[in-house]
């Protein structure tokens, strides 16, 4: 278990490099929307994320 955390921490910390968010968001069903009222200044496909649990509704975009 501590591998996996650690590889997913790794993971994160590789894609976002030096940049230090004040707040972090994560939308569930039906709140997909938001992200067209923010300014996003980065991003991370939760599907890509090592160890993450994979959806599985077929349309589902996450």
């Amino acid at each position: 278990m501590h591998q996996n955390l650690q590889a997913t921490t790794d993971y994160i910390k590789k894609k976002i490099g030096d940049f230090e968010p004040e707040i972090g968001i994560i939308l569930g069903t039906g709140l997909g929307g938001l992200v067209e009222d923010i300014e996003i200044l980065n991003s991370l496909m939760y599907s890509n994320i090592p160890n993450f649990p994979i959806s599985t509704l077929e349309f589902h975009s996450g």
